[in-house]
């Protein structure tokens, strides 16, 4: 029995180590996979908006991985002194058994050993005395016993909370190296942040009449959105709602039924897959803070995407394309309806579907083109019927 309790406690401390290095080896490839996105990315040198974004997006990453390893480097510092904690109790645990062990050996000895007990059970006066003493003696080796097994059982746990404790020093000790990596490199990019934002702001100028054209951009888009989500609710009883699964594998078009696409839609929020597969969000949902010019607000009404060169943008569910239109500034816009709600992909560079198109999920839209610096990306947005825009990074399946 202790044996199987040494290997359960043996296996626990192998599988929590290995499944927390391969949560901080994930968190790891996840920021280098970030960097390499947004280094390659970049067409024009020059010190733009766009690589402020990157810089910040960088730094978001590096700031959720230190906060990864800070987390688990006060566990591994918990477990560690909860562990030394236990090596303490069993010492003295051990000790005491070996001295109580120790007491029943010398009074075994001071009886004359076992020739001497039995001759103490044989010399009962009657039978009955006879059994009590043989009782008490069987009593008395089996407590011997126990005690010896209590001994072995407190020692093996004593040997695996050691084995623990130092599996959990090596983490912490480990853990602290990274964190010191990734606070330099972070410290780093904090730098260069500085001296972008220094650098733009001899641009304001440039930067002002740059947010000009991307308010007005969001604005035609918007109108179109809400002309689009007006026109479907006063027809909704007819197109899409009409359509209907194929009935049998042939060379038509896929067709899907739409009446419980809203409720399918609306059930897999947060499993969304992303537009692009390799992707970094460099500009979220909503409104905030310009970096760079005082008192100056930037709205978004979906997430921003830094991509790779000739990045594909695929459907995140499937749907019917109710438009494909162009929009200054955001190049390419395709609108997907998915019941009562619609997905929106703009700064498309190429587009291969058409409307009227019945599409699947991950179906091939199209290519991701620049933004007004000129580094590759997208934009991802979700509206509902009411023409209410809704943040992606709540719909999105967590990276």
């Amino acid at each position: 029995m202790s044996k199987r309790i040494i290997l359960l406690i043996w296996i626990t401390v192998i599988s929590t180590n290995v499944f927390s290095q391969e949560e901080i080896q994930k968190a790891k490839e996840q920021v280098a996979k970030t960097e390499a996105i947004l280094e390659s990315t970049k067409d024009k040198k020059e010190t733009s908006l766009s690589e402020l974004n990157d810089i910040e997006a960088q730094i978001e990453g590096r700031a959720h991985f230190l906060s990864q390893i800070k987390t688990r480097i006060k566990k591994a510092q918990s477990e560690a002194i909860a562990a030394s904690n236990s090596i303490d109790s069993l010492q003295k645990k051990i000790s005491i058994l070996k001295e109580e062990y120790a007491e029943l050996v010398y009074a075994v000895y001071k009886t004359g050993g076992d020739l001497q007990q039995l001759a103490y059970v044989f010399s009962s006066d009657n039978f009955s005395q006879f059994v009590r003493r043989a009782n008490y003696l069987e009593h008395y080796k089996e407590v011997r016993k126990r005690q010896i097994l209590e001994i072995e059982r407190s020692q093996e746990l004593l040997a695996s909370k050691k084995i623990e404790l130092e599996a959990r020093n090596k983490e912490e000790s480990s853990l602290l190296v990274e964190e010191n990596t990734q606070l330099k490199a972070l410290q780093k990019l904090e730098d260069r942040q500085e001296l972008v934002v220094t650098d733009l702001k001899k641009k304001e100028v440039e930067l002002a009449q740059k947010l000009k054209l991307e308010r007005k951009a969001l604005i035609e888009l918007q109108r179109q959105m809400l002309a689009l989500t007006s026109n479907v609710k006063k027809n909704k009883a007819t197109d899409f709602d009409d359509i209907k699964e194929p009935t049998s594998t042939s060379n038509k078009k896929p067709e899907i039924n739409s009446k419980n696409t809203s409720v399918r839609f609306s059930e897999i929020k947060g499993k969304l897959n992303w537009p692009v597969k390799d992707a970094v969000i460099t500009n979220h949902f909503g409104i905030r803070p310009h970096p760079v010019l005082s008192g100056v607000t930037i709205e978004n009404h979906g997430i921003d995407l830094r991509v790779y060169e000739n990045a594909e943008v695929k459907s995140v569910f499937e749907g019917v394309v109710t438009a494909v239109t162009k929009v200054p500034n955001l190049q390419n816009v395709v609108m997907l309806r998915h019941g009562d709600y619609f997905t929106v992909y703009s700064k498309l560079e190429t587009v291969k579907v058409n409307v009227g198109d019945v599409i699947s999920k991950n179906k091939l839209i199209g290519k991701a083109g620049k933004n007004i610096d000129g580094f590759f990306e997208i934009q991802f947005q979700i509206w509902n019927m009411n023409g209410e825009k809704l943040d992606p990074e709540q719909w999105l399946t967590l990276k």
